[in-house]
């Protein structure tokens, strides 16, 4: 019995090793959807984005590829397939597709739609990166692009590159999924734009009930990335006198975060604990710094980190109305029975933020605090 079904095993196997794919046409009969852009158009859906053919030279006997760009429009998402396949000569394949990307138009109208359309695609990865632009997406799309394969690409490099250096945040539509049937929670979206001809990620888009509500520039994202960044390394600049000439130039590194949530008093109340390393880099003007100078410049810049996330979380609440830090996760592992019962929108309206930040800074450079300034 044994020695049968090793057999049976043995077949089994070949037989799934000998079976071609599902989809049997030729690559070089598809075109290969590398990025995509939705918006709003005259109150209709316009698809644009950027497709790479595969074709076959007769004379080299090579594959060559080329990204060109698609354009279609309809009241819905089928009818914008529907006319863009009528004037495409190969179907698309959207397996490979690296990012989708949201006009502001069709942004405040509601993401949601598109993004249970990922979901429920077989062929539509759930790691595909999710952004909002200032521009129309096939403006976008037109941009010259010197530094990557394509614009979608380029994005992508853009996000993973601020996302790991700790600047930036890089959402996939599995997370929004996950976000959106959690409810009553937002989230933020990387917003990219045009300037001076080049792509740019220039900050945040807030969004409620998949909905964008709000921009957050890039300089005003600090305190985001304090509290939800995987790895924020955060550069702070501490004016040291002389007129706003001298600065000291110091990374930041959270080393400890703590976020607990509470009910207290029929209030809600959120407490963020972090603990910083702050690394020196350099002054712009070298001068000792004395053991007392040090503690003084690790108050300010734990009050300053502090101000960062205060004023942040202040504007969800009062701008946004949203809970884009997702703060609910801690208070339904918290208080459960509570979280049912209450209003989370509004429990987090009204909701108590305290914030407390311990900085540490772990070098001064070699310069010795006793030495005597040179003239």
């Amino acid at each position: 019995m044994t020695k049968k079904l090793a057999k049976l095993l043995i077949v089994s196997m070949c037989m799934t090793l000998l079976t071609s794919c599902w989809d049997s046409k030729d690559i070089n009969k598809k075109s290969i959807a590398l990025s995509i852009g939705v918006d709003y158009v005259n109150d209709n859906i316009e698809f644009t984005g950027e497709i790479a053919k595969l074709t076959s030279s007769d004379e080299e006997k090579v594959k060559t590829s080329d990204v060109y760009k698609m354009l279609s429009y309809g009241k819905t998402f089928e009818e914008c397939r529907k006319n863009y396949d009528s004037v495409n000569p190969f179907s698309v394949f959207l397996g490979a597709t690296r990012i989708v990307v949201f006009g502001e138009n069709y942004a405040k109208r509601g993401i949601e739609p598109y993004l249970n359309r990922i979901d429920h695609l077989y062929d539509y990865r759930k790691t595909i990166l999710t952004v909002v632009t200032r521009e129309k997406p096939r403006e976008l799309f037109n941009v010259k692009v010197d530094k990557d394969i394509c614009v979608g690409f380029l994005i992508e490099d853009i996000m993973e590159h601020v996302a790991g250096k700790g600047e930036g945040l890089y959402p996939v539509t599995g997370e929004l999924l996950s976000d959106i049937k959690l409810g009553k929670i937002g989230y933020l979206l990387p917003y990219v734009g045009i300037e001076k001809g080049s792509i740019k990620y220039l900050g945040l888009a807030a969004m409620k009930n998949s909905k964008l509500v709000g921009i957050i520039n890039i300089k005003d994202t600090d305190g985001i990335m304090y509290v939800l960044a995987e790895k924020p390394r955060i550069v702070q600049i501490i004016d040291r006198g002389d007129n706003g000439k001298n600065k000291i130039s110091f990374r930041t590194i959270v080393n400890k975060r703590e976020i607990k949530a509470d009910y207290v008093h029929n209030k809600v109340k959120i407490n963020i604990d972090l603990e910083l390393k702050a690394q020196l880099r350099y002054q712009y003007y070298m001068k000792p710094i004395s053991d007392e100078y040090t503690k003084k410049l690790e108050n300010i810049i734990s009050e300053k980190v502090k101000n960062n996330i205060e004023s942040v979380i202040k504007r969800s609440q009062k701008e946004f109305e949203c809970d884009i830090f997702g703060f609910a996760r801690y208070f339904r592992a918290k208080k459960p029975e509570i979280y049912k019962k209450i209003n989370w929108e509004d429990g987090f309206r009204e909701a108590d933020v305290e914030v407390n930040v311990k900085t540490k800074i772990t070098n001064k450079t070699l310069t010795d605090p006793n030495a005597k300034e040179k003239y």
